[in-house]
């Protein structure tokens, strides 16, 4: 496509000039408190902002999570992050009823929100992306004292003994006062000789959030310097005014630290547990008494309407978290466990996210991602993050926790399980943090590695990353030491993850997935077979249902009969519970589930697919053997068998998205397995 630079000016000309037009000039704080009579959401904290940010101004970035995907522990999905960070959900929603709590000042929100995870979990992303929806807000203006230089509201000018009239007749709450650059403005340019200060006449102006402009987003990072990172969170001393006026100079401090340039927004703690305790006070004292305060220093005490979302890794945190010298600061943080995906189709989710939309190898090197090659890496990374278990093996665990296994499917009624939520539960039983699920195991960023690095050998070649060479490349990046910060028992436990001679292993996985997708791809070339294998069943059942009829209407006989032996011919109760079993029925259920499925009057393969998948996972299990005839390679294939071989290779490229390499890739293996 080639770029219209002449249309890109203009449209983005006219952009500016409805912008301008519409934005508000000479405006006081007599017609702020205006607007806030209209909407008095205007003047709402930055917690309540937050909130608004992220869920839309009408909650439209709020979805309703299905009861089914409820074990994970949260009711709702807020898209607008949740997109971006996938299998996080509970972890999402649990800042959020912290934001909540800060939006109605409880006890709760008075605390510093800290999320600890393992590196490349998403605590950052996380927070990035909050402060990205900031910068997007246009639900409503937000309005600051002109000049301040941390962006304050416009309340603040007014007199304490007016505030409670002004709060209960705007129905707003009216938090902090004045920052020296104000209360100088205000006395010198808004007071009049007889002493009258016009704080009503103070002009406003709108904001907007900006990470790169400093305009209510911030990030601040501890150093080894306790005095640089105290002047980095307050601002610094102009020595040039505290020479000639001292301290008490309005303009003595630079108003320019971390904490008051996030006014009215966010501002990110990166690491903040490995901070001295005097830099954790300061935003102590910001979450819990909205106020920075550096000890010991002269720089002015300032109110903060300011939101601080901390994060850190496992093992510093577990070293402040173990430190009794810390005590007092433990329970000041409001702490969100935050671990890698749990899910195959969350972690399958992020690569896909970050290889086909994020990153242009695919695109440059023009190389084929194989049907299930990420599966696999995913399925790898996933059970890399689980506990052991004595009720399931880890691969069976992570079917369940994708939705492809139901708990009813395993044998050991006795061992296993009641619902998908204890299995969950006991993965986070742990009392050390480390040690729950999701808290270690292989990050998506490592196996991300792993891939582009395949992608980039397969460019060079073949052109095609399959799921044997996904496998391949997997073992090799673990087990030839190119990661670092994993234990040789880590690198062992990822290596049997991966065996062949295991069998919840990922190449025992990859077995599976071969003999299946080329046995349905062998199915999809003769589709009709598994409709005329439902409309047997349907039949079946029929005739079954009608030989149980304790009396017959008119006498009419509804047996079949045999065409050689012409006697009466039974139902073929063998066949129908070869399908019912796929339902996961037992006899006596079957028995209610033949007499409901002839209720309805327009039964057919479409519109009933639990029957549908139930005949088609027969048709997988009676074909295995049909497959291994045509695929065997020591007898000569007739044309018969030589077309069904063509069908074969065409409907898995045309249909199932494989290439000419990964298809015979695929073939030649299931021939290997089918065989063994």
């Amino acid at each position: 496509m080639n770029l219209d630079l002449d249309k890109l000016i203009k449209e983005d000309s006219e952009k500016k000039r409805i912008k301008h037009a519409q934005k508000k000039e000479g405006l006081t704080v007599r017609d702020y408190i205006g607007f806030l009579k209209k909407d008095f959401l205007i003047a709402q904290n930055a917690h309540s902002r937050a909130i608004e940010v992220i869920c839309g101004p009408n909650g439209e970035y709020v979805e309703e999570i299905p009861g089914d995907d409820r074990w994970l522990g949260a009711k709702h999905r807020y898209s607008r992050i949740a997109d971006a960070l996938f299998g996080a959900d509970r972890q999402i929603a649990q800042s959020m009823e912290y934001m909540e709590a800060g939006k109605n000042r409880t006890s709760t929100g008075k605390k510093v929100l800290l999320l600890v995870g393992p590196p490349g979990s998403g605590k950052s992303t996380f927070a990035n992306y909050v402060q990205g929806c900031f910068e997007k807000y246009a639900a409503r203006p937000v309005y600051m004292l002109s000049g301040c230089p941390k962006f304050e509201d416009p309340l603040h000018v007014i007199p304490r003994y007016a505030r409670e009239e002004v709060e209960k007749e705007l129905g707003v709450r009216i938090d902090g006062d004045l920052c020296p650059v104000c209360r100088h403005a205000l006395k010198e340019e808004f007071t009049d000789k007889d002493k009258v200060v016009r704080w009503w006449d103070m002009p406003i102006e709108e904001m907007s959030f900006s990470i790169s402009g400093v305009r209510g987003l911030t990030t601040f990072r501890p150093s080894d310097e306790k005095t640089s990172d105290l002047t980095a969170l307050s601002g610094r001393e102009n020595i040039s005014i505290t020479s000639q006026h001292g301290y008490e100079h309005p303009q003595a401090y630079e108003i320019s630290g971390k904490i008051p340039k996030a006014e009215r927004g966010c501002c990110q703690g990166e690491e903040l547990t490995s901070g001295e305790d005097d830099i954790l006070g300061v935003f102590f004292s910001v979450a819990e008494e909205r106020k920075l305060e550096i000890p010991n220093s002269s720089f002015p005490h300032l109110s903060v309407d300011t939101m601080v979302i901390a994060h850190t890794n496992v093992t510093p945190f577990k070293k402040f978290a173990s430190n009794m010298d810390h005590e007092g600061l433990h329970r000041r943080f409001f702490v969100v466990p935050w671990p890698f995906a749990l899910r195959i189709k969350d972690e399958l989710a992020t690569y896909k996210k970050l290889i086909e939309k994020e990153s242009a190898i695919t695109e440059l090197n023009k190389c084929h991602i194989a049907p299930g090659a990420l599966e696999l890496a995913a399925t790898f990374a996933v059970m890399t993050r689980y506990v052991a278990s004595e009720k399931v093996g880890l691969l069976t665990k992570a079917k369940i926790y994708n939705g492809e296994r139901a708990l009813t499917e395993l044998e050991d009624a006795d061992t296993r399980p009641r619902d998908i939520k204890e299995l969950l539960d006991e993965g986070q039983a742990e009392q050390d943090i480390a040690k729950r699920e999701g808290m270690f195991g292989v990050s998506p960023s490592d196996v991300l590695l792993a891939l582009d690095t395949e992608i980039v050998r397969q460019s060079a070649g073949k052109k095609c990353l399959t799921p044997l060479s996904v496998i391949r490349t997997l073992r090799d990046t673990f087990k030839g030491g190119h990661r670092m910060g994993y234990t040789p028992e880590q690198i062992e436990h990822f290596m049997t993850l991966i065996s062949a001679d295991e069998d919840e292993s990922v190449m025992n996985e990859y077995k599976d997935y071969v003999v299946t997708h080329v046995s349905k791809a062998f199915l999809d070339a003769y589709d009709d077979l598994a409709h005329e294998l439902f409309k047997r069943y349907i039949s079946e059942v029929s005739y079954y249902r009608d030989t149980q009829r304790k009396f017959i209407q008119d006498g009419v006989s509804v047996s079949r009969k045999d065409p050689v032996t012409g006697k009466p011919k039974e139902p073929d109760v063998k066949f129908m519970r070869s399908v019912e079993k796929h339902l996961n029925l037992d006899e006596e259920q079957a028995e209610v589930f033949r007499g409901e499925i002839l209720e309805f009057k327009e039964m057919s393969y479409d519109s009933y697919r639990p029957l549908a998948k139930a005949v088609e996972k027969k048709l997988l299990e009676d074909s295995r053997s049909n497959l291994t005839l045509v695929l065997s390679t020591d007898k000569p294939l007739g044309a018969e068998d030589k077309q069904r071989v063509n069908d074969l290779f065409g409907t898995m490229k045309k249909d199932h998205g494989f290439c000419e390499v990964c298809a015979a890739e695929t073939v030649e293996k299931a021939r290997d397995f089918l065989s063994e």
